[in-house]
């Protein structure tokens, strides 16, 4: 049955107008001879191997190339055709490849006006949100890849089976999958907030231990306050703690109140990657807005008692405008001047070399009602539709192939991170090293100033893979730059934190819900936001809390929660 559903959409894309870059099939017609078109498409099929060995396409002649649409950024310099993880994958599959560049500048508004005017590609190898699948879900303008995956992605088919999670949140409402993901797993590294860091040469200098509980912790930012020139260059420049509030970017680290929210009774968290989640929870399979909870009011109460001591970085209240927090600059001053932070990566942030031995992970602080940290509405599965297939294609199987062999643990590694020979190297045990240098660095060739640089012109920017946690130490190092922030985040209890607080997952919500949320959520944001921000800087009463709650709920707050948890129960639904 499953074959024949396929082989009706097939039929289809050939009827349509020009696919795979006309509408023959490498120069074959349906009037050529006495052949039908059942003999043609029969023809075409034997020129593939569908089953895993390569090349997929044994005459890439016979067949005209498939048109593929790829986001370059501005860092991209070599031509997509000719970075060497494209190149591999053009030999070594045989698939003839047309590829159509689309800056990243404005790509989405581009993208949206090849769906509507019709003059789109054969397939879109990045640039599909999981939004544009499911608002072009019922225009039949890309095809439905779920039987796909299962007769020719045997890879991805047996991840989906491993991880049933990755695929219920790739399934629009109407239960189809419009494209293949992208996986990158890390042991949960943007799961949880990066490291919440503090100063062990000024914890030393004070005298005091490592604090373990959220008492101890204010304690120490006393010692650091009155303590004076902790740094040494004879100014009182001294900051015992900075963080930016009402800021979501970088995993949700740079407001790091929300780390504190669990000591209080209810971990809340926010992450710019999945915005209108932000503040819920899933409690037993209930949906819950966590900013109405007491343990908001007593978190607010918590940083006001520091902002009144002069604990808290007076430019904590006052946004950048850029993303990055006024204190992430001042991590990079060769003095240190913070006495604790949370940062995503404090290997980038911490500049001097010096300034960053200063600084050690923190680990995870016990309050009155609960412990410290958070985990984030997010997941590894950071795209649904990485690779999209159009009506346009000819050779939806290929595709499917195509991704199949992406999904090879090596290939998938290789062009997340990087060419062999530029990224890697393979060892004599087989698996792939990172070129580093003395400073462990990685080794920048071709004249190629940063890691990213080098990066996105070996490899046409990922497409649809899967890297999961067991490739590292088998098929690859864990990545270099990381290494530091999954410790940090280990210490400060990452592991924990896992295993104890659940997330919402991220999910498909139909056109209808998005609509619906970007109406009412902005709003939610900015009341929880401006909340925060005064009770923090005047404190909390009764009346406020009230006036509040009030406020979020004529803004729409329960009609949010009713969304999410609708969603939820359309996800729980998919599962196998």
């Amino acid at each position: 049955m499953k074959k024949k559903v396929l082989a009706c959409i097939l039929c289809v894309c050939m009827a349509l107008s020009t696919g795979c870059g006309s509408s023959t099939s490498g120069n074959i017609t349906e009037t050529e001879g006495s052949k039908t078109s059942e003999a043609v498409r029969q023809e075409e099929l034997d020129n593939f191997n569908l089953d895993g060995t390569l090349p997929i396409v044994k005459d890439p002649s016979k067949m005209e190339p498939i048109k593929i649409a790829v986001v370059i950024g501005a860092e991209s310099t070599v031509p997509t055709k000719d970075k060497e993880m494209t190149k591999k994958i053009m030999e070594e599959t045989g698939i003839p490849i047309e590829w159509q560049e689309i800056p990243a500048d404005g790509s989405a508004e581009k993208i949206n006006l090849m769906l509507t005017s019709g003059d789109y590609p054969d397939v879109f190898w990045n640039g599909i949100s999981s939004d544009m699948a499911v608002q072009y879900s019922d225009q039949d303008i890309f095809i439905p890849t779920e039987e796909l995956i299962t007769q020719y992605a045997p890879r991805l088919a047996q991840i989906f089976k491993d991880h049933p999670e990755y695929k219920q949140g790739s399934t629009t409402p109407n239960g189809h999958s419009y494209g293949f993901p992208y996986i990158e797993e890390m042991h949960g590294l943007v799961l949880t907030p990066g490291p919440f860091m503090i100063n062990q040469v000024w914890l030393d200098k004070v005298g005091k231990k490592m604090p373990t509980t959220v008492d101890e912790f204010v304690d120490c930012l006393r010692a650091f306050k009155e303590a004076g020139d902790l740094n040494g260059n004879g100014e009182a420049d001294e900051i015992p703690y900075a963080l930016e509030f009402g800021n979501d970017d970088g995993f949700g680290s740079f407001d790091s109140f929300y780390y504190f929210t669990g000591a209080f009774g209810m971990a809340d968290s926010v992450c710019s990657g999945n915005p209108m989640a932000n503040h819920l929870r899933l409690i037993d399979g209930s949906i819950k807005f966590a900013a109405t909870d007491d343990s908001f009011r007593k978190t607010c109460d918590f940083f006001h008692d520091m902002y009144v001591e002069g604990l808290i970085d007076p430019d904590s209240f006052a946004p950048s405008g850029t993303g990055t927090p006024l204190y992430i600059n001042k991590l990079a001053q060769s003095t240190a001047v913070l006495g604790a932070f949370q940062c995503w990566t404090p290997r980038d942030n911490l500049v001097d070399l010096n300034v960053r031995e200063e600084y050690v992970p923190l680990p995870r602080l016990t309050g009155s009602e609960g412990k410290c940290g958070n985990v984030l509405n997010y997941s590894e599965m950071q795209d649904t539709s990485m690779v999209a297939i159009t009506d346009k294609c000819q050779y939806p199987e290929v595709i499917a192939a195509l991704v199949n062999y992406c999904m090879d643990p090596e290939i998938s590694i290789t062009l997340n991170w990087g060419a062999i020979g530029y990224t890697y190297a393979k060892g004599d045990d087989g698996v792939l090293h990172f070129n580093l240098d003395e400073n462990d660095n990685i080794i920048l060739q071709n004249g190629w100033q940063y890691f990213s640089e080098q990066r996105n012109n070996t490899s046409p920017t990922r497409g649809s893979l899967a890297v999961l946690n067991e490739y590292y130490d088998k098929y690859a190092d864990y990545t270099w730059d990381a290494v530091p922030i999954l410790e940090g985040q280990r210490v400060n209890g990452k592991e924990e934190c896992l295993e104890e607080i659940e997330a919402v997952p991220k999910m498909m919500l139909s056109l209808e819900e998005n609509n619906k949320l970007s109406q009412i959520y902005g709003t939610i944001d900015n009341i929880v936001n401006a909340y925060q921000m005064d009770a923090v800087m005047n404190g909390t009463d009764d009346t406020s809390w009230d006036k509040f709650k009030q406020d979020l709920k004529a803004a729409g707050v329960d009609e949010l929660v009713g969304i999410y948890q609708g969603a939820y129960d359309r996800y729980c639904s998919f599962a196998d």
